[in-house]
């Protein structure tokens, strides 16, 4: 029987809650040592510091990535956490195909729909204890072949680039608010960010073009 410590991250206490419950009474092995309402992006995944229960040397650790605000958050959720020293269970609203393909490109080492049950949700524990890849079928029926992203953003530019390209967007004016930021800081990020990509070869010289890439990199929504 394979053990590991267990991190679960969702916006809700009660998925914590409940993962917690139920791995204690049928799973004891899987010890649930915290929950976190969200992963903490704003760090930079190359300077993350392990939390302080997780020594180094003492077996597998497991983080669940559960509900996130926004597609463009999967990826870097999942680099923080391995970056960290987790091997990452994503644990999904529904069974999405991107968000499949996205996760386990990124180097989840399983994905699972909420609805499959904690039964299954422990089997996609334990795989990713053994290092092994777990994918439900429901999410196997609809994955999508999602390399990693061509550009990688800062958590600062992700958010930049949320704000100002994603569903909601602002005016420039509207992002400077928001972030307390200057508009010329703003505009220079924007900048940074279609150097990057036309170095990959892809231009995004408009708005409208630069939305199209971002969303089709998962950077926004």
């Amino acid at each position: 029987m394979t053990s590991a410590r267990v991190l679960v991250v969702d916006q809700h206490q009660l998925i914590i809650d409940t993962l917690d419950a139920w791995l204690q009474a049928n799973a004891p092995d899987l010890v649930v040592e915290d929950g976190w309402r969200a992963v903490p992006l704003a760090q930079d995944p190359a300077a993350v510091q392990p939390p302080e229960w997780l020594p180094a040397g003492k077996g597998a650790a497991v983080a669940i990535l559960g509900t996130l605000d926004h597609h463009s958050e999967l990826i870097p959720a999942v680099q923080w956490l391995i970056a960290a020293g987790f091997r990452v269970v994503v644990l999904a609203a529904t069974a999405d195909g991107w968000e499949a393909g996205a996760a386990m490109a990124a180097g989840a080492h399983a994905y699972v729909p909420k609805s499959a049950g904690p039964v299954t949700i422990e089997e996609a524990i334990r795989a990713a204890v053994d290092g092994q890849q777990y994918l439900h079928p429901e999410a196997a029926g609809v994955i999508l072949d999602t390399p990693p992203q061509r550009v990688k953003l800062s958590p600062r530019e992700q958010r930049l680039a949320q704000l100002y390209l994603g569903a909601d967007a602002l005016s420039v004016r509207g992002v400077a608010d928001a972030l307390d930021i200057s508009e010329q800081t703003v505009k220079a990020h924007l900048h940074r960010i279609r150097q990057r990509y036309a170095a990959a070869g892809i231009k995004v010289g408009n708005v409208i073009s630069m939305r199209k890439q971002l969303h089709l990199d998962g950077w926004i929504t």
